[in-house]
């Protein structure tokens, strides 16, 4: 079960727009190691559409499949959280970023002593806090 203690929180620099480009161009720098952007769904978009407000609210998803796919082969059910995933939203004019702490979310899989979900950490730290700055 997700809790408020799964997630990781920061707080960004840049406007919502300006912090997936970040994360796209840092995800995409990385393309030789396989990593890669699938999609960034615009939930504000989506809101406009139907004649709702919401404040800038963007996930963008990204990963590696050959990772990915080791781990789906660990656990079928992985398949539920892959991609990786970062939302980026303004709430009172200041960048959140969010994202699920791998470890916390390997506890829900077969994945204990796994190393891969250490280098997720890693990644996700590091392209999340690259963000983040200006």
């Amino acid at each position: 079960m997700l809790t408020a203690s799964d997630l990781i929180v920061k707080t960004g620099e840049l406007s919502v727009n300006e912090t997936i480009a970040k994360i796209e161009k840092i995800v995409e720098s990385k393309a030789k190691a396989g990593l890669g952007v699938f999609t960034i769904i615009d939930h504000k978009k989506g809101a406009d559409k139907v004649d709702m407000n919401l404040s800038d609210t963007k996930v963008i998803l990204f990963g590696n499949p050959k990772l990915g796919t080791k781990l789906m082969q660990r656990d079928p059910l992985v398949a539920l959280d892959l991609p990786m995933r970062v939302l980026v939203y303004a709430e009172n004019n200041v960048t959140k970023i969010v994202y699920r702490d791998p470890q916390k979310w390997a506890e829900n899989f077969d994945l204990k002593d796994c190393k891969m979900v250490d280098k997720m950490v890693k990644a996700m730290d590091g392209i999340t806090t690259g963000a983040s700055k200006k």
